[in-house]
């Protein structure tokens, strides 16, 4: 075991984090690009109508799958610990089990969201100037592209169960960017956000062949086989996966649940302001974070198969400590050019006051925080509880948001329960990963 800087790693680790970190770094450039010119070029060649509506429709499909459970997650993690450990049958029966699974969650997510198309008014205040059959012919070929997000899962688990993550990055980092860069472009061409969903849906579609492609290259020894399936391991795979489901549905409601929510309050423009905010001073310190957790989870995985306990602490809080310093980096930049780079990249188009900023800034931090000490609960599918608890309190913040809306409340007081149910998350994770720390020997 050779020490560098920042962490304890083998040679043959320092080379496979290298290919994932690289791969995940230009994943995130990628989305960091985009996330710079999305905005500006929607709003210049679609407008700031569309704009916001399409924000709105797109966020209404990622909302539905909350009744969507993800195996594929937990899946991995079973599969990551149990190949270390040679146990080649038995990565079998867990991938096999999961791809039954998903199957079956794919027919109860038709039901979910056809009565959700149908029984749902969509005469709401963003919709005014949209045609009726447009909006549904819109919902419906961005939640078809879903069904394809939700097989891909599956393809990518049997690509990355031991260690491969860049293949299925670098395919993820090309479609993300070509299907945010053709439909900006559309909208010089047409004003129908139809010609922008069916380029959503191609978009997924292609995505799918690919990674079906390489996880016939890169299986390694995985084989299909349907006697490998049966109750006993799908329901053991099911109890592992609430976590995951948990964990989802929160992030819904923190995200596209806040945005459902504006929608029916507010204008498209306080959508679009919100959106835009939330992309430069939350979503992007979040992916920067994620791209070292996801990196880490399959070390860990693997250190508390192998138990190296040691390394497994060691690194474990040597990723704390840089992640803070990288956090308290982006509160003194955002504080300090945030406005002016956010007034920039709009080109004015939306007034961000600085309070709006603090609390978008500080909900950002938390919650970063909270993904960085959940990462060893999660490399060993031990996080039930904590999930469970984040869930309950993002519903509860959702709802009393709702209350105060009515009310005649004002945004800041809605991103201000959203900011204080976020440390609160922060704090219930701290306590059952430091539980889980002290336990390991």
């Amino acid at each position: 075991m050779k020490n560098n800087i920042l962490f304890k790693f083998s040679i043959s680790q320092k080379n496979r984090i290298k290919k994932n970190f690289s791969a995940l770094f230009v994943n995130l450039s990628s989305k960091l690009l985009i996330q710079i010119i999305y905005p500006p070029l929607m709003l210049l060649f679609w407008g700031i109508e569309n704009f916001g509506i399409w924000i709105f429709v797109t966020a209404i499909p990622t909302t539905i799958t909350m009744f969507n459970l993800n195996f594929s997650y937990a899946a991995r993690i079973e599969m990551s610990i149990n190949d270390s450990k040679n146990k080649k049958n038995l990565v079998n029966k867990i991938f096999h089990n999961a791809f039954g699974l998903i199957i079956m969650n794919m027919a109860i997510f038709t039901i979910v969201w056809v009565s959700a198309l149908f029984l749902t008014d969509l005469n709401l205040k963003i919709f005014e100037k949209i045609e009726v059959n447009d909006l549904k012919l819109i919902l419906f070929l961005i939640i078809l592209s879903f069904y394809f997000t939700i097989f891909q899962s599956i393809l990518i688990t049997g690509i990355t169960y031991w260690g491969k993550l860049n293949v299925a990055t670098n395919i993820k980092t090309i479609f993300e960017f070509l299907s945010k860069l053709f439909i900006i472009l559309a909208g010089i061409f047409f004003d129908n956000l139809i010609y922008a969903a069916i380029i959503f849906l191609v978009a997924s579609v292609l995505q799918t062949f690919f990674l079906y492609y390489h996880y016939t290259i890169n299986k390694k020894y995985i084989f299909l086989s349907t006697k490998l399936v049966n109750l006993k391991n799908s329901l053991s795979l099911f109890r592992l996966s609430l976590s995951y489901y948990a964990e989802t549905l929160t992030t819904l409601i923190k995200q596209n649940g806040l945005i459902i929510l504006l929608g029916i309050f507010f204008t498209a423009e306080v959508v679009g302001l919100v959106s835009t905010a939330r992309t430069l001073f939350y979503f992007l310190p979040l992916k920067f974070i994620n791209l070292i957790v996801h990196s880490s989870i399959y070390e860990y995985s693997l250190a508390y198969a192998k138990k190296n306990i040691q390394q497994l602490k060691y690194n474990f809080k040597r990723q704390i400590f840089y992640t803070l310093i990288l956090l308290s980096m982006f509160i003194f930049l955002s504080l300090i050019i945030g406005p002016k780079i956010y007034n920039f990249w709009t080109h004015n188009k939306y007034e961000l006051n600085y309070f709006l900023i603090l609390l978008i800034v500080f909900d950002s931090v938390f919650y970063n925080l909270r993904d960085t000490v959940s990462v060893i609960l999660k490399s060993v599918n031990k996080y039930f509880k904590p999930a469970l608890i984040e869930t309950i309190f993002s519903i509860l913040a959702l709802l009393i948001s709702y209350y105060y809306l009515t009310l005649g409340h004002s945004l800041k007081s809605i991103l201000l329960i959203y900011l204080i149910a976020t440390f609160v998350s922060l704090i219930n994770y701290t306590y059952f990963s430091l539980k889980f720390y002290y336990k390991l020997k």
